[in-house]
């Protein structure tokens, strides 16, 4: 019976007020006014060209004006109140917002500048100072020093290679003295990313930061993006503790694999049979796709060396062991329309997505002319202690303090909110230094606040949520009166139902139904023995199971199936056929079975009860009941209506 909010909103037209200063009153209801623009706007929305059942604004206004008495209806009874009614509109709201609390054109931006990235492979060096997740600034001033001194010696001509191995925090440094190889879009972090993609080829970089730490870098090369390939591959293992005897029975191994390749022994199940990659040797060794920087580059650069689908490599030496490759497909990087859904997944993840809300957050600060007063943190930093860093720390009176620490366009933020939060949120093991870990909270604090604003002010800047979110508001609030004084009420009254069905029982008529037996029966019936039972059978001394034991033959029992049949006109080929003639009728054939009827008697139209048709007389209850209702809520809030401006809306 109940319908959902949404199509309540279809249907009626759910709106709220959004009432422009220079927009002619059109209605009052219950003194409280609805201008022209308002009921323009909702009813151009209902009554699009796309419409079903287009209406004129004097036809739709009638709708209108019911749907605003139960809206008001409900606020009057304290319905917008609730707890259960506010926590169902915040999350409509929370869902809502979420589209407007991110910076749409800086997504597009990046997707573009990840696109043109892809184009191009990059090969480059680089060095590492570490830092902690959040250093103090004593620590950062002296990695980026030292990140300094390092590029300063490279500059005077040590060779890169060297110094990073003497000095790279980097783990892989000894094996690759700093050596990225090649690399594409997303293969890295994104400031890192930026840096090798922006800095001229050759140049040693300014120390720069990234989440790790200081990088230097120097960019060795710039190529034409290899694409992707997909290939499946056999691998012998060689690890380094292995003897020179094991090293040489897995070169015989991989021989032999190749040999037997050469002579046409199928590839997948000599993957299956030797591969020792068991995650790609269960799947003939194939590998899922991959690009540049992906793989290890001496497996990489056979994999794209490879011309011809289907073609193989010769056994080849890396530093994890013995591989042959076979290439499966080869692809070029896309259009930008092929990859767009790709960026878009990827743009939304990790320090990407963590870029464009530092971003979004730096645009809102200048639009609201964002500012802090660091001094006010200076009795936090007092007070703090290495509890902090356990999650322990108790703030006592500093929770009380009202001096000014951030404000965002008109709202105020005091300390005090602040060191509530510090409470709250306070974890254990976020840091080694309580200060550093005030700052990183302090950050995430003031960064809340400012999202918080821009959500709060998101009805002023954008109508379009402000006509959706009161849609959500007041389709809630119909939803949950017509509830209460309709739907559930039509099923919950039954003497009102009752009655209702006694005073309207002439609505709901059978017409002349037939009272009839539908026999079907098998071989060995007698057929005719059935039919001259009949009468017995219309007057129910003949069963089912009586038939079958008269009427079938020993070896084909049960053989008759009967059913009683209380059918209107042309509910049943077989009853109408026989025009009412009471008694048997022909014998139909059918495929598996034959069957004829046994008409009993035709009834005269007479009133159905109320189980025989309660679904339709509970509706038609509920309509009652609405109608009434709509006629008591237009004496309790009057309605007046300019019929004047209702006329120069346009169809």
């Amino acid at each position: 019976m109940k319908k959902s909010i949404f199509s309540i909103a279809l249907i009626t037209g759910v709106v709220f007020g959004l009432y422009a200063q220079e927009s002619p009153v059109l209605l009052t209801v219950g003194g409280d006014p609805v201008t022209v623009d308002e009921f323009e706007r909702i009813y151009k929305k209902n009554n699009n060209e796309a419409s079903l059942n287009k209406q004129t604004p004097e036809e739709y206004l009638e709708l209108f004006i019911n749907f605003k008495l139960k809206v008001k209806e409900a606020e009057a009874l304290g319905m917008d109140t609730t707890t259960k009614f506010i926590n169902e509109l915040e999350g409509y709201r929370v869902q809502l917002a979420k589209p407007y609390l991110t910076d749409e054109e800086a997504k597009q931006e990046m997707m573009k500048e990840a696109y043109e990235r892809a184009q191009l492979d990059v090969k480059a060096h680089h060095i590492l100072i570490k830092l902690g997740s959040s250093p103090t600034p004593e620590d950062t001033l002296q990695a980026y020093e030292k990140a300094s001194e390092i590029r300063a010696r490279i500059l005077n001509g040590e060779d890169f290679e060297t110094v990073a191995r003497a000095t790279s925090d980097d783990a892989s440094v000894q094996r690759n003295g700093g050596d990225l190889g090649y690399f594409t879009a997303f293969s890295m972090i994104y400031a890192f990313e930026t840096m090798a993609y922006t800095s001229p080829i050759g140049e040693i970089s300014m120390p720069f930061r990234t989440n790790y730490g200081y990088h230097v870098l120097k960019v060795d090369e710039r190529r034409p993006a290899r694409g992707q390939v997909k290939v499946a591959h056999i691998f012998v293992r060689t690890p380094e503790e292995m003897d020179e005897s094991q090293k040489e029975q897995a070169y015989e191994k991989v021989q032999t694999v190749y040999d037997s390749i050469q002579s046409g022994v199928d590839f997948r199940q000599l993957a299956m049979n030797n591969s020792e990659d068991p995650g790609s040797a269960k799947n003939g060794g194939e590998i899922p796709w991959f690009g540049t920087g992906r793989m290890i580059p001496e497996f990489e650069n056979v994999c794209f060396s490879i011309e011809q689908t289907g073609e193989y490599s010769k056994p080849f030496k890396s530093s994890y062991g013995w591989h042959i490759v076979k290439l499966m497909d080869k692809k070029g990087v896309g259009t930008y329309e092929e990859m767009e859904a790709t960026l878009q997944e990827k743009i939304n993840r990790a320090d990407r997505g963590k870029h464009r809300s530092d971003r979004y957050i730096a645009k809102l600060k200048n639009e609201y002319g964002y500012s802090e007063n660091s001094e006010s943190l200076e009795p936090i930093y007092a007070a703090i202690d290495t509890s902090l860093l356990l999650g322990m720390w108790e703030a006592g009176e500093l929770e009380y303090l009202t001096t000014l620490l951030l404000k965002i366009g008109e709202k105020e933020i005091t300390t005090g909110e602040f060191v509530d939060y510090i409470v709250v949120t306070q974890n254990r093991g976020k840091s080694r230094n309580p200060k550093s870990y005030v700052d990183v909270l302090f950050k995430d604090f003031s960064n809340d606040q400012v999202i918080k604003y821009e959500e709060s002010r998101l009805s002023v800047k954008y109508p379009e949520f402000r006509y959706i979110y009161e849609e959500y508001h007041d389709g809630i609030l119909l939803f949950d009166i017509m509830d209460q004084q309709v739907w559930s009420m039509a099923v919950s009254d039954t003497l009102g139902l009752e009655a209702f069905h006694e005073a309207h029982k002439n609505d709901y008529m059978w017409q002349a139904r037939t009272d009839a037996f539908l026999v079907t029966f098998n071989e060995g019936t007698d057929v005719a023995g059935v039919k001259k039972a009949s009468k017995k059978i219309a007057k129910g001394k003949l069963d089912e199971e009586a038939l079958n034991a008269r009427y079938c033959s020993n070896d084909t029992i049960p053989c008759i199936t009967l059913t009683r049949m209380l059918v209107e006109k042309d509910e049943n080929e077989m009853v109408d056929a026989q025009n009412g003639v009471v008694g048997p009728g022909p014998v139909i054939e059918g495929d598996e079975s034959n069957s004829f009827v046994i008409i009993k008697e035709v009834r005269s139209p007479e009133p159905k009860k109320l189980d025989e048709s309660r679904g339709q007389i509970t509706s038609d209850y509920q309509t009652f009941l609405e109608e009434d209702w709509i006629n008591q809520l237009k004496e309790k809030y009057p309605v007046e209506v300019n019929k004047d401006l209702l006329s120069r809306i346009e169809n």
